[in-house]
């Protein structure tokens, strides 16, 4: 109830504690929720740490048994080798005879082994490589490499000492020794590094068996590649794998080769997954390094059309800014990934949630409504319609061509999308489509597409004219009076309106007011009803009902201007009238979710309901525009059904003014950019407050009004219900 307060010194006594709780729970979230870069910082101080831990630990434990198998290795070549009066026998440390029988005891001591050494590629190798396959085998040649090259220093020193002089032992122990020392570790590095960094993958190869993403021109397919001159592609000389699949090897056996090694390819794998495995792939061949798999990398970059598999890319090349720079096609991948960051960013006021919503009937008003509503709160869009030419598929990120509801694969085809780009959530915009979709939500349960439908029966009730008129007449909610039958069609009081009992948008909608033309506009209709034409000012109210029956939000707006069916000149208003009729209306057909109730409000002021689409409405836009939100409630409800919904209010006197917006597109779905956008300008007062009107604080109920519990007027004939009220 905070907005019944909220002008007065209480409300702004509640405004500043509020404000004083908010900020001090933000302190406490900054506190206890480090951000990312400094709780990475940590999680790096903390390895650094556990590395060193391990080494001076690692150095205490094994640094004696270390040094014993040194030296007993070393006497063993030594013996090998045949050289006398160098003995191991002390266990650490040698026993040395120069040339002039002078003994010298050389000890083995810790500077000089291989332990230090190996720890430190030891820590390396957890701390940085632990997520490499190959980095075992990687730190044990390492290691290797390491214990022969010193084996090789220690035998120089004691072979110095055994033929020049003992201090040639020492020289060259202490001299040489060390630029050995450093020098064979760097090197067991790097062994250990390019170990590691290999990929038993194959690379990509162009026609002329070249590790690299140029392709020929017929070759070129998203993500497998760029384009390159076929002339330029062939390498001069004698090529003997060429020569061999030509000349010696059968055509059957060439071509299965050929397959084979086609398949091990990596780009052509990235470039016939889906979006999601796409991106997937990108960010394992990218964690590698950029210059294992950089022609892939190229590929996708140079030919990928999906906007969130170029941010994955952009993204892991930007988080391994650390790698040095391994040619130029690193150095081209790192210039696009900027340019694709850096590129103009989208005018939104909220951070991407990261969510993908499917939306049905993406091509009509509603469809197109729900594509922007859903995209300006930060969500990413699978547009689905039937028509691939639909103005929703060129909004949307994403989009697929599914059959009409009635096709007998719409439910398969359905399901292959869905199971292809796994959205959260799944939003209807067609009523026809709900009996198609109720078989399918266990299906859609199992893949993790959530969804929010009315019972079928409740939008067949909205969907059929004929019941409709039944069932506000059992309710008693005004209705125009309604005939379907010959034998009643007469008995209508004019003037008429003739339509279609299941039409949407005025399709087939004959008004007539000649009672020669009645009886021939009804038979000229095939499936037609007659009604009498009610007269007021139209309107049409959005409205949204929580899965318990609440009415969560109501928003009547006058249809100043309609054009085939659609809203383009519009305003809200508030009414409690035509709450209480919207509200009887829906609470008698059962319908749970959105909803556009349409009617007419006479100069008395009584309201009479004409019809309900048990779905968002084409003039949606001016309702999010009024403040209620009820995409994003409907969203949260399908999401989390558990959720307690908000009741939305809305700001009344709201003007709408529907004008033609292009899309613009290649032969093959590629985006043309629009050569009207236009420029957001800043406007004076833009913005100023204004009183909203919210739904009252209890919400409503569905309880027939007072003004509609008048005494049913009796049927007149088979087939026809009169007005009520």
């Amino acid at each position: 109830m905070r907005h019944l307060i909220e002008d007065g010194p209480a409300g702004r006594r509640v405004s500043r504690v509020e404000d004083r709780l908010n900020r001090t729970l933000a302190r406490r979230e900054r506190r206890w929720k480090p951000a990312a870069t400094p709780l990475r910082r940590q999680l790096v101080l903390l390895e650094m740490i556990g590395a060193v831990a391990g080494c001076v630990g690692g150095y205490l434990l094994f640094i004696d048994p270390v040094r014993r198998f040194e030296v007993t290795l070393a006497s063993r070549i030594i013996d090998l080798l045949g050289v006398d009066r160098v003995s191991g026998a002390l266990g650490d440390g040698f026993v040395v005879f120069g040339p002039n029988l002078e003994p010298v005891v050389a000890e083995m001591t810790g500077s000089c082994s291989i332990l230090s050494s190996v720890l430190a590629l030891a820590a390396l190798a957890v701390v940085a490589l632990r997520k490499r396959p190959q980095a075992l085998t990687g730190f044990l040649a390492a290691a290797v490499f390491v214990l022969a090259a010193n084996q090789v220093r220690l035998l120089g020193s004691l072979l110095a000492g055994r033929y020049l002089a003992v201090d040639a032992l020492v020289f060259f122990h202490d001299w040489v020794g060390a630029v050995l020392n450093f020098g064979y570790t760097l090197i067991g590095l790097l062994i250990m590094i390019g170990l590691t960094m290999y990929d038993a993958q194959r690379a990509e190869q162009d026609r002329t068996g070249r590790h690299t993403a140029d392709r020929p021109a017929a070759w070129a397919r998203p993500g497998l590649g760029h384009r390159v001159p076929v002339e330029d592609t062939r390498e001069p000389g004698l090529q003997i794998a060429a020569v061999v699949h030509r000349r010696i090897l059968p055509k059957a056996v060439s071509r299965r080769l050929a397959r084979r090694r086609e398949q091990r390819r990596i780009d052509y794998r990235v470039g016939h997954e889906t979006p999601a495995r796409r991106a997937e792939i990108i960010r394992e061949l990218a964690g590698k390094g950029l210059g294992v798999h950089t022609a892939t990398l190229l590929a996708v970059a140079s030919y990928e059309t999906d906007p969130l598999v170029l941010d994955t890319l952009a993204g892991v090349i930007a988080a391994r800014q650390w790698e040095p720079i391994a040619g130029g096609d690193v150095v081209a991948l790192r210039l696009w990934a900027r340019a694709w960051l850096m590129r103009a960013p989208r005018q939104r006021s909220v951070a991407e949630t990261g969510r993908l919503v499917a939306v049905t009937g993406a091509g009509g008003p509603a469809g197109v409504a729900v594509v922007k509503a859903l995209q300006a709160a930060g969500d990413h869009v699978l547009a689905l319609d039937a028509n691939p030419d639909a103005a929703g598929m060129r909004l949307a990120g994403r989009s697929a061509v599914l059959p009409c509801a009635g096709h007998p694969g719409f439910a398969e085809a359905l399901l292959a999308v869905l199971d292809e780009h796994r959205p959260a959530a799944l939003v209807c915009t067609v009523a026809e489509e709900y009996a198609a979709l109720a078989p399918l939500i266990p299906a859609m349960d199992e893949l993790g597409v959530k969804t929010w439908l009315p019972d079928p029966a409740s939008a067949e009730r909205c969907i059929d004219k004929i019941a409709f008129a039944r069932t506000m007449h059992a309710a008693g909610v005004p209705h125009p009076a309604t005939a379907w039958t010959p034998a009643t069609v007469g008995l209508i009081p004019g003037p008429w309106i003739v339509k279609p009992a299941r039409g949407r948008g005025s399709r087939g909608v004959l008004l007539v007011d000649d009672p020669a033309e009645l009886v021939r506009a009804f038979a000229s209709l095939p499936g037609a009803i007659v009604q009498t034409r009610v007269t007021g000012r139209e309107f049409t109210a959005d409205a949204l009902v929580g899965p318990d029956g609440t009415l969560l939000a109501c928003v009547p707006r006058w249809r100043d201007e309609t054009r085939g069916g659609v809203s383009v000149r519009g305003t809200t208003f508030t009414s409690v009238a035509v709450t209480e009729i919207v509200a009887a209306t829906l609470r008698a057909v059962g319908h749970t979710g959105p909803a556009n109730v349409q009617g007419f409000v006479a100069g008395s002021g009584d309201v009479t309901v004409v019809e309900v689409n048990p779905r968002f409405s084409g003039g949606l836009p001016l309702t999010l525009a009024a403040g209620a939100d009820v995409v994003g409630t409907y969203l949260t409800g399908i999401l989390d059904p558990s959720a307690p919904l908000p009741t939305l209010g809305f700001r009344p006197g709201v003007r709408m003014a529907r004008h033609f917006a292009e899309v613009y597109y290649t032969a093959d779905g590629t985006p043309v950019p629009d050569p009207l956008d236009p420029v957001t300008c800043s406007v004076p007062g833009f913005g100023a407050a204004t009183p909203i009107a919210h739904s009252p604080s209890e919400p409503t109920s569905f309880q027939t009004p007072s003004s509609v519990r008048a005494e049913h007027a009796p049927a007149i004939g088979q087939g026809m219900f009169v007005a009520v009220g």
